[in-house]
């Protein structure tokens, strides 16, 4: 596992040689996880990871000591303290970060600045120093999966199935949004602990419903019941481990309208069409563009109101995005989730949403689940 994490910091180091840097700062969670296998809520504590060509620093709050030094590959967890017994060292983040940093040669800095605060911007960088941009470097070593990840995102698709029928069958009118999330996580928690024991487990849903909610996509669920004619939107994300995959699905409670069935058919016809184009070699745009403009074609042009899909695998979003204006060529090993919308005023929202992973001949299904109208239709 530590070889992962190696490699990977190494990849970092020959790129700040390339571009004669001499540190490296990195602010966001999930790019410090990908690079140390550490990872914790940080609310309003935040944690920095700092990397030279010799060595790596945490900066951390006393919180999250204990846990950085369990799970880390990292050289030197630093802490800062927020407690009175600590009160002669480090109380804040900024007073520990310039004590670590004297050992850090800081005449050129690449920082991750998509994601670092302007405080540090400011008043952090040595005043002479250069200062390049990192997110760049870390959102595309992000892009293409190892074959090692892909088997650890592929192990969240067999059981993030089943909770997605597991929330299905819990659809009736008068259930609440969140009783129909709860079934799926209830599956979840009973039985992936006996399988993956001492995991790391993330589980999300929402299920918004009816012709108000269901056209907001991302709304969390709420205490509202279910009623007959409604259309509900379940999401669905599944995290193992730090890797996730997501499954979406649009249910018709009870016997859909004619204007439901023209609607969810079409967004089912855009997801297909957008699914069977993958391959390497396709650009980004082209996967939205195919989606997008059936949709046009079948008059729900302005119903679209995002894009076709976005790339999947620590972060819940994370690049590339599949956008109309994105030209970047797709590779084997990439992960996407494909998941075109049209949202209706007075009807309702309707979107699928699939994780694939680009092959060499073209995609793999991560999540495998009914999408077809009579099985998204709930019988009553």
């Amino acid at each position: 596992m530590s070889e992962r994490y190696q490699d990977r910091l190494e990849s970092i180091r020959i790129w700040m040689s390339e571009k004669d840097v001499t540190t490296s700062v990195v602010f966001l969670p999930d790019h410090q996880f990908y690079l140390t296998n550490f990872k914790a809520l940080t609310y309003s504590r935040p944690i920095v990871l700092l990397i030279d060509k010799e060595k790596t620093a945490l900066v951390v709050p006393g919180l999250e000591e204990v846990h950085a030094n369990h799970v880390s590959t990292i050289d030197q967890v630093a802490v800062y303290y927020e407690t009175d017994q600590h009160q002669n060292e480090a109380t804040s983040l900024y007073k520990r970060l310039r004590e670590v940093l004297k050992d850090f040669d800081c005449n050129k800095v690449a920082i991750d600045e998509q994601n670092a605060p302007i405080m540090f911007l400011r008043h952090f960088v040595p005043v002479g120093s250069e200062t390049v941009d990192l997110s760049a470097k870390l959102v595309e070593m992000r892009y293409i999966k190892s074959t090692e990840e892909i088997d650890e995102i592929k192990k969240t698709g067999v059981w993030i199935n089943e909770a997605v029928n597991k929330s299905y069958e819990a659809c009736a009118i008068g259930v609440t949004e969140l009783e129909v999330d709860g079934a799926g996580n209830t599956y979840l928690f009973e039985n992936l602990p006996t399988h993956f024991p001492d995991a790391t487990i993330a589980a999300h849903g929402m299920s918004p419903a009816g012709p108000v909610r269901s056209v907001m996509p991302h709304v969390f669920s709420s205490s509202k019941r279910i009623e007959e004619g409604d259309v509900l939107i379940h999401t669905r994300q599944l995290a193992i481990n730090g890797y996730r995959s997501e499954l979406e699905r649009t249910f018709i409670i009870g016997e859909p309208t004619s204007e439901q069935a023209d609607a969810f058919n079409a967004m089912l016809d855009a997801q297909t069409a957008a699914i069977h184009l993958l391959k390497p070699g396709i650009k980004a745009y082209e996967v939205d563009q195919v989606a997008t403009s059936l949709l046009k074609e079948r008059g729900y042009g302005e119903a679209i109101v995002h894009r076709t899909g976005h790339g999947i695998g620590i972060s819940p979003h994370e690049e590339p995005y599949l956008r109309f204006d994105n030209d970047l060529v797709l590779q084997e090993g990439m992960v996407f989730t494909i998941e075109p919308g049209i949202y209706i005023k007075g009807l309702g929202g309707f979107r699928h949403s699939d994780t694939v992973v680009i092959t060499k001949q073209g995609f793999d299904w991560v999540t495998d689940y009914p999408r077809d109208l009579e099985s998204m239709t709930v019988k009553l």
